[in-house]
């Protein structure tokens, strides 16, 4: 019985220092997002990072423009982008967007050459923490009837 009584007491003892700790945790994590609140920091949002054409004519040179937005609390400055394709060219309107500020990529392809379902990204680089986001444009070339 006394044995029974000293193991309840131990399993007591020992949840109460384990609730205690991860308390302390808690609260220490809980500092640290606080913290987090006060940092500057830029984060680029896409508003849309997929475009489907359909179907076009080989030959054909089509573009679409994303948006996106800086979500962040710091200025989001574009840094490179880079298409991954030499077929592809991206366009963007300026390369710093303060908080809050939208902005815009033109995605241009060039489809001479191509045939069939194809798909193309065009990767930016920016300060986001996230470093890089790439938005994609996709279209079933088909053979023109020229």
């Amino acid at each position: 019985m006394n044995r029974l009584i000293g193991s309840i007491f131990i399993i007591v003892v020992l949840s109460v220092l384990i609730g205690c700790s991860s308390n302390s945790r808690a609260k220490a994590n809980n500092k640290t997002l606080s913290n987090m609140g006060s940092e500057k920091f830029s984060e680029l949002k896409l508003l849309e990072d997929f475009f489907d054409f359909g179907s076009i004519h080989e030959g054909e040179v089509i573009s679409h423009t994303f948006h996106f937005k800086n979500i962040g609390n710091d200025v989001l400055i574009v840094q490179d982008l880079i298409p991954d394709c030499g077929c592809t060219l991206p366009k963007i309107d300026k390369k710093e967007y303060n908080p809050g500020e939208e902005g815009c990529i033109e995605v241009i392809f060039d489809s001479k050459g191509w045939q069939g379902s194809q798909y193309k990204s065009v990767t930016l680089r920016s300060n986001d923490p996230n470093r890089e986001k790439s938005v994609t444009i996709k279209a079933n070339v088909v053979p023109s009837q020229d």
